[in-house]
């Protein structure tokens, strides 16, 4: 069963993808500040990370900077509810998997996270 960590402050979204994701097989894990989310990584191997990129402590960028150094080689999908091409080069460039906007539509998310998965073994 695949480990996916999603951070996002939003408390409603991270209650939705928990509920899709644990529906399709996923083990589910959320946090809702980056602190949190780097705290939990020092302790846990998430197997993918769904990350805002607009957050209270923090940016998606940072996070994933993060992410690559404590767990390098684990893909990285940033959401975000503010569509910015800018934005989505930069995380692109440093190694996000996919830049998605929300809403998310369940079958495209699912099908990323798919994805992401398999590039990733």
């Amino acid at each position: 069963m695949s480990k996916i960590l999603v951070i996002d402050d939003d408390n409603d979204m991270c209650l939705l993808l928990n509920r899709f994701l644990s529906r399709h097989g996923y083990e589910v894990t959320t946090m809702n500040t980056g602190k949190a989310a780097t705290e939990w990584m020092k302790k846990h191997n998430p197997d993918l990370v769904l990350c805002d990129f607009r957050l209270e402590d923090t940016t998606g960028a940072e996070l994933l900077q993060k992410v690559n150094e404590m767990h390098q080689g684990v893909p990285v999908i940033i959401i975000t509810g503010y569509s910015d091409v800018k934005d989505a080069v930069e995380v692109m460039k440093m190694g996000a998997y996919d830049y998605v906007t929300k809403p998310l539509y369940p079958d495209e998310i699912l099908l990323t996270i798919k994805k992401a998965l398999n590039a990733a073994i």
